[in-house]
């Protein structure tokens, strides 16, 4: 990975990073709601950071 050259790109890199999480987050609320136990909630977060910090990984330079 390169380092950001401006702060635009600095920027576009945490908006991903953002969205890569969130985007886990709702699908795994979604899932804890249609199909998972109670229990399911106590991972649900850190879950969504590792997930989402690979979503931001594969994506981060294909946008």
């Amino acid at each position: 990975m390169t380092q950001p050259r401006t702060p635009q790109d600095r920027a576009r890199r945490i908006w991903i990073l953002l969205s890569a999480f969130g985007i886990v987050f709702a699908t795994l609320s979604w899932l804890h709601e249609a199909l998972l136990s109670e229990e399911a909630i106590l991972w649900k977060g850190p879950l969504a950071v590792v997930l989402g910090l690979v979503l931001y990984f594969i994506f981060v330079d294909r946008i």
